[in-house]
């Protein structure tokens, strides 16, 4: 019965040790398949290339042909089992929308059909078909015809699906380490396995002597060992599993495909995300479609010989022979004309009343000017009497006495008629010059001194600019000049003169305006541009081109390819207001964008 029971009681030990290798096994196998799992994972972690993504990221682009000459550039955009045609001009990019358009692939002809958008739509059964597909399109716009030859990469309609299917097992034949780690994986399982069985501590022909009752203690004792060693287990495995996460983040590091790849070719045409965006080398990719929404223009660069170029700054200032000011001659009342005052922004002629000014006289100044008065007319009456009686006595008389009393008689009344109008006699106040009232300074009342400026004419087609060189060497020689104001308008400029005085350690120099805009105002700051002489070599651009980065830089936007854009630095000069001279920074050649300069910069 002793044995019996013995044998029953190792029966439990027993099955935990054939448990043990087998809870390694399962240990072992579950660790290399969450390592599968983290390395199955790792081509899709970003930051890294392993060639061609399975599955097209939200960068992907829909399949397509690029094609150029040097008269056209020509993008094919598959959608479905459809092309689509954008052709541009290669110089400026202007879309070419009327040509008659022939594209050969595999020995068979399909002729494209225009759209009302100005592309144009090929549909040919061997669109259907997968891999690189070599395109011949004829152009003839009826005026030129050139001949362009692209290849079109068409991936399969299963491509993707193989690609997600990818098993695990695939990832471990690519991974030789994950079959070493595995291996040694099971192993170790097999080992802690193992260790998880309890030790045999009772022999079978242990005698009976020996209490019953020790048994649970040594059962206890064995759970828990069991436990400690299921619990180092569990930590070695997530010691493992950590350290596989480690090895899967560390290959993300890594490049497994080109390096120069900006963007995927997605492989479903109906998953393609064709928007604008800036690429990882700082390039910009700009579909065709939305190159014609921008606008976006170009000009080849040209290298020339071009005058020297200095800036100055100046002012609009009235020209002074054709305006003029308005004064009072004395002091008074402002009364208005029978036509009211005149407002700004009236026209008025030479010579046209504009107001009155009545003179304002105190009660002391009155009574002074009545008492002249009163003076002069008591010697008017007594000069009338002598001048009655010598005539009375003439022929007794000397006629000079009698002339004598005439001509004072005379000279009373003359000072009479002068005195008499500083009581009410008004001041007309009349236009010094034809133009238009730019200032006026008065209201109907207002009390003036003599000598205020009461309006201010000018002539708006007749404008100067004044402008200021602190380097007399800057207008020494100047053979031709524009004036730029702060909205972009030009203004040609003839030279007037320069000042043999300086102003605040600067020349004066004044030019005449020869083409005014209706609405330049006077005062208003500008930016004059001088032509020396002198020349040098650049590349002349419309000032459209430039566009200035937060870091202070200037740079232009060059066409590299069909849909592709890059940021070039320059140093640059102004020319002519309307164009700048690029001195460096770009070379012969080049396709500068001159319209939609500001939209392709604002893409993220």
């Amino acid at each position: 019965m002793g044995a019996d029971e013995g044998s029953r009681e190792m029966k439990p030990y027993a099955s935990h040790a054939e448990r043990g290798p087998v809870v390694g096994v399962l240990i072992a196998f579950l660790l290399l398949a969450v390592m599968t799992m983290s390395a199955s994972l790792a081509p899709a972690h970003e930051g890294h290339d392993h060639g061609a993504p399975p599955v097209a990221p939200l960068t992907a682009v829909a399949p397509r042909v690029e094609a150029s000459s040097e008269s056209f550039d020509l993008v094919g955009i598959v959608r479905g089992e459809a092309m689509i045609i954008f052709l541009d001009r290669f110089g400026s990019n202007e879309p070419v929308t009327r040509a008659t358009i022939d594209v050969t692939a595999d020995a068979a002809t399909v002729r494209a059909d225009p759209r009302p958008d100005g592309s144009f739509l090929v549909q040919a059964p061997w669109l259907a078909k997968a891999g690189p597909l070599d395109l011949v399109f004829a152009i003839d716009t009826g005026e030129i015809g050139d001949l362009l030859i692209g290849t079109l990469d068409l991936p399969g309609e299963r491509a993707i699906g193989e690609a997600v299917g990818e098993s695990s097992m695939a990832v471990l034949a690519r991974s030789p380490v994950l079959w070493v780690i595995g291996f040694a994986l099971l192993v170790v399982g097999l080992v802690l396995g193992r260790s998880l069985a309890p030790r045999r501590n009772i022999a079978p022909q242990a005698p009976l002597a020996v209490p019953l009752a020790s048994a649970p203690e040594s059962d206890a004792e064995s759970d828990v060992g069991s436990k400690r060693r299921v619990g180092a287990v569990i930590m070695l495995a997530v010691l493992a599993i950590a350290t596989s996460a480690r090895v899967v983040l560390a290959h993300g590091d890594e490049d497994h495909g080109a390096a120069d790849k900006p963007l995927a070719t997605i492989t479903s045409p109906a998953a393609a995300v064709d928007s604008p965006r800036r690429l990882a080398d700082g390039s910009l990719f700009v579909p065709k479609p939305t190159q014609r929404l921008l606008t976006v223009r170009t000009q080849p660069a040209r290298v020339q010989e071009v005058s020297r170029t200095a800036s100055i700054t100046g002012r609009v200032i009235a020209d002074p022979t054709a305006g003029g000011r308005v004064q009072a001659a004395q002091g008074g009342r402002i009364e208005p004309s029978e036509d009211g005052l005149p407002v700004i922004g009236q026209r008025v002629v030479r010579g046209q009343v504009l107001a009155t000014v009545t003179p304002v006289i105190t009660t002391l100044e009155r009574g002074g000017v009545r008492e002249q008065l009163a003076q002069i007319d008591s010697s008017v009456a007594i000069a009338e009497q002598r001048v009655a009686r010598l005539s009375q006595l003439e022929g007794s008389v000397p006629q000079r006495e009698i002339d004598e009393a005439r001509r004072e008689l005379d000279g009373l009344r003359q000072r009479r008629r002068a005195l008499a109008p500083t009581l009410a006699e008004r001041e007309v106040v009349r236009a010094s010059a034809s133009g238009v009232i730019s200032v006026a300074n008065v209201v109907t009342g207002q009390l003036i001194d003599g000598g205020e400026v009461l309006f201010e004419i000018v002539d708006p087609a007749k404008l100067w600019v004044e402008a200021i060189a602190y380097d007399p060497a800057a207008v020494a020689d100047i053979r031709a000049a524009v004036a730029s104001t702060a909205d972009g308008e030009t203004l040609p400029l003839d030279l007037i003169g320069r000042s043999l005085t300086l102003r605040q350690q600067a020349v004066p120099v004044q030019f005449r305006i020869t083409r005014a805009s209706p609405t330049l105002k006077v005062g208003t700051p500008v930016s004059v541009i001088l032509q020396e002489a002198r020349t040098e070599t650049g590349i002349v651009l419309p000032s459209a081109s430039v566009i200035g980065t937060a870091n202070g830089e200037d740079v232009v936007f060059e066409h590299v390819s069909p849909e592709r854009f890059i940021a070039r630095p320059v140093r640059l000069r102004p020319f002519d207001g309307e164009r700048i001279v690029v001195l460096a920074g770009i070379g012969e050649g080049a396709r500068i964008v001159t319209e939609g300069t500001e939209l392709l910069s604002q893409i993220r």
